[in-house]
Parts: C-alpha cells; sequence; structure tokens
C-alpha cells in the first residue's frame, strides 16, 4: 500500500455502517386488529391545546378506567417551558433529541416501549414526535383519524369530517371500536 493511501485512510474517515431510516419499526412488533371487547390496556397519544382539552382527555381516561380498563396518557406540550396547568403525564420540546427533534426521554421510551392493546392517537395535526411515538409503539393496534399523516403509523383508520373536535374524535372512536364495560375472561 502506498504511503499517500495510508495518509488518506487516517485522514477521511471510512463509513462503516449506513443509519437506518428514522421511522422504521422494530421486526417484532405484531400489529393486529384488536376490538375493545379483547383489549385491557389502552394508551393514549393526544396533543395539548389548552385546558379544555385536557379536562376532555381526562374525564375519557376515567370513564376507560370505570368500564374496568388499564389507561395510560401522554401528553405533547408544544411550548419550550413547563407548563404547571398541565395534571396529565406529558412530554415537551426538552424531551425531543437535539439532532434528530423525536422523542428521546425515560417517559417517552416507556410509553414507546409498553404492551399496549389499543393506541388512540386523539390528535388531527401533523405533528411529528406525536407521530413518531405512534409509528414505533409496541401496542397491538394504533387507531387515529384517517389523515394523510397518519397512514404509516396508524392501524385502523377512524373516518372523520373537516375541522373534527375532539369530543367528536373521541364519539367516533367509540361507536367504531363498539365500547363495552371490560369484562375479565373465565379460565
Amino acid at each position: 500500500m502506498s504511503f499517500f493511501k495510508k495518509i488518506q485512510e487516517r485522514i477521511i474517515p471510512i463509513q462503516t455502517s449506513t443509519a437506518a431510516p428514522l421511522l422504521q419499526p422494530s421486526e417484532d412488533i405484531r400489529h393486529e386488529f384488536v376490538n375493545f371487547s379483547g383489549t385491557y390496556r389502552i394508551g393514549i397519544n393526544c396533543y395539548y391545546t389548552d385546558l379544555i382539552a385536557q379536562d376532555t382527555i381526562s374525564a375519557y381516561k376515567k370513564k376507560l378506567e370505570n368500564l374496568g380498563y388499564e389507561c395510560d396518557v401522554l401528553i405533547f406540550i408544544d411550548k419550550k417551558e413547563k407548563d404547571h396547568n398541565v395534571v396529565l403525564q406529558s412530554f415537551n420540546w426538552e424531551d425531543l433529541d437535539r439532532k434528530t427533534m423525536l422523542p428521546h426521554s425515560p417517559r417517552t421510551d416507556r410509553f414507546m416501549a409498553k404492551k399496549y392493546d389499543l393506541l388512540l392517537n386523539l390528535f388531527t395535526n401533523n405533528c411529528p414526535p406525536l407521530l413518531y411515538l405512534s409509528h414505533m409503539s409496541h401496542a397491538r393496534c394504533r387507531v387515529g383519524p384517517y389523515l394523510d399523516h397518519f397512514k404509516h403509523c396508524t392501524d385502523v383508520l377512524i373516518p372523520i369530517g373537516q375541522d373534527e373536535s375532539l369530543d367528536g374524535l373521541i364519539n367516533k372512536i367509540n361507536n367504531t371500536l363498539n365500547i363495552k364495560p371490560y369484562e375479565r375472561k373465565q379460565i
């Protein structure tokens, strides 16, 4: 090997591996359609807009828990500073990776890794951190509104109207999935 070739190898880094695409779910996740009668663990992924939306999500969570389901909520707050009015589990821009701007914190990692039976995406805007959480989730079935940006990260798409409210989206999900009280299966 020539002297210049050795110098070139030391100066110019050799690319050893290519990076995987950001929105690439792991191969061991098995997504399938699950209706409410076969679920127990439900995750809710939503975008914080105001206190009224938080109260709606909180009331929906309590309703699901009263019906016998285990329910977790993760809200994305689109602000740099902490909002002291948020009582549900949340994350903001400080919990995102600086380079990729994707969720990277213990709270978001636990939410993605938990094996929910259903993951409900209760937001309509194109929010990359929440879409990434939905895409990388280990949930058996991911449910969201029928919008273009949800097609790659949702298993069941719910048709909605223009400017659908949060209450309307929740009602359509409940009607489509036929929500009933949880019944423990007999052994």
